[in-house]
């Protein structure tokens, strides 16, 4: 069993602010796209800081059940 897609942001949401991620904006997509109900865009003091965020959710994300999950610019 997987998580909701409000469960699965305040996951996200809360391992953000764990991470102390910086200017962290929420779109919401429910209805609107087909990639998803919601889009987190966030910012870091450092690409190590962010690829360090971007792992840590992704394991929590993983944790918790979600399946497909897409990370875009880890590397830079």
């Amino acid at each position: 069993m997987h998580p909701s897609a409000k469960e699965t942001l305040r996951i996200v949401l809360a391992r953000l602010a764990d991470m102390k991620a910086e200017d962290s904006v929420t779109i919401d997509l429910a209805g609107k796209a087909s990639i998803g109900d919601y889009m987190v865009v966030t910012s870091g003091r450092s690409q190590r800081h962010v690829g360090a965020v971007a792992e840590h959710v992704v394991k929590d994300l993983k944790a918790a059940g979600v399946r497909g999950i897409r990370v875009e610019g880890l590397r830079q």
